[in-house]
């Protein structure tokens, strides 16, 4: 996310939401890889979290949470495609408000992440 919001603040808005995207992508792979130890090919976000509420056996918490973002998160999966292979830019609100919300859908599947791990610790007890 670091690279994204020197990008966001250098006013490169299009990278700014690629590498965003980018960041979320590979942070639900390494969790993927983390926790059940799978290599995922996709780039679909919906995919990987959909993927991720299986591994952590909290698949309604996740589809609810796809449902309600749909939207963004199709928006973030548009833009790793159109900036990469169209001429499709991007304003500052538009830019401002995927970054946040990757950075929303981060700490989302972090607590999930930690929820996940207090449950397994208490059945190794």
């Amino acid at each position: 996310m670091e690279l994204a919001n020197s990008a966001f603040e250098s006013e490169k808005y299009d990278a700014a939401i690629f590498l965003a995207e980018q960041a979320l992508q590979l942070h639900l792979k390494a969790l993927l890889i983390k926790y059940a130890d799978l290599r995922i090919r996709s780039h679909s976000l919906r995919e990987l979290l959909y993927r991720l509420g299986q591994v952590f056996k909290l698949e309604d918490r996740v589809e609810e949470f796809i449902r309600a973002n749909r939207k963004l998160l199709r928006e973030l999966e548009d833009a790793y495609i159109g900036t990469r292979y169209e001429a499709k830019s991007y304003c500052r609100e538009d830019a401002e408000e995927l970054i946040e919300f990757v950075t929303r859908v981060m700490d989302f599947v972090e607590g999930l992440a930690d929820e996940f791990e207090r449950g397994s610790n208490l059945q190794d007890d």
